[in-house]
């Protein structure tokens, strides 16, 4: 009897400490921003900005230096704005047998303007109540495309950026010092060698971390994008352990931030 009292006792205490931790991983899925809303109406009305100005609308937008460079118009921030305060409907639902994702059930985030070789950063993506994330690199901008390794039992493979409007929390990272051309050709050759490759969530270990151009037999999201950055000398894993993973790249600080969403 008492056996049976201990393993019901141990069975309900772990059903409920599984039913918490998934609930607190729910709770990660878009984290509002932590300044307040502000006017920038003084901003947006400037011919040019200065560093205080890029700061406040970062705070406000999301957007970094470049991406609010790129605009057709300051006007522009105001729509960021508005996505930026704007908490998201969404749902989470399995895309594979072991994992899940949320998406946005209401209105898409809009995107700042991207280049080829961007990388897109995202903690929507879990098994169980282990928060993975996943990411990708922006192949083709006129395709609006992106290179992945999507899920665990399919190939890398090109995969519409407009997915991306979709994640309730995400990031955009770009190279710091290098040119527009360099980072496209990253883009491209992670086309060339590390488009229809076999999932691998052991890659790094199994098989090796880097491998030449083409040969890599395996590969998942984070370790593909590192691996087409490695090629051109690039070591974005922050901490240089064996498995690469998304957050080791957005700790990178070979990356400025493009844009970033309902990460806090």
């Amino acid at each position: 009897m008492r056996r049976s009292l201990f393993a019901f006792l141990t069975a309900y205490f772990l059903a409920a400490a599984y039913t918490a931790s998934v609930f607190y991983t729910e709770t990660l899925a878009y984290i509002p921003p932590k300044s307040e809303r502000a006017d920038i109406s003084y901003i947006v009305e400037k011919n040019s900005l200065t560093e205080e100005d890029y700061d406040i609308i970062f705070s406000q937008t999301g957007l970094g230096k470049s991406a609010v460079d790129s605009l057709n118009g300051y006007s522009e921030l105001y729509v960021y704005q508005e996505n930026y305060f704007s908490a998201p409907e969404f749902r989470c639902s399995r895309n594979s047998p072991v994992s899940s994702e949320e998406h946005i059930t209401s209105s898409p985030v809009k995107l700042a303007p991207l280049e080829e070789g961007d990388i897109l950063l995202t903690r929507c993506s879990h098994v169980l109540s282990w928060r993975n994330g996943h990411a990708a690199i922006v192949s083709s901008v006129s395709s609006g495309t992106t290179l992945e390794a999507v899920v665990i039992g399919r190939n890398s493979t090109t995969q519409n950026i407009s997915k991306w409007t979709k994640y309730p929390n995400f990031m955009v990272l770009r190279l710091k010092d290098a040119d527009r051309k360099k980072r496209a050709e990253i883009a491209s050759h992670a086309m060339e060698c590390l488009n229809d490759v076999p999932y691998n969530v052991f890659a790094g270990i199994f098989p090796m971390k880097y491998s030449l151009a083409g040969k890599t037999t395996g590969t998942q999201c984070a370790h593909l994008i590192w691996l087409a950055y490695a090629h051109f000398g690039y070591d974005i894993d922050s901490d240089k352990g064996l498995i690469v993973t998304p957050k080791d790249i957005g700790g990178s600080d070979l990356f400025e931030i493009v844009q970033t969403y309902g990460m806090g």
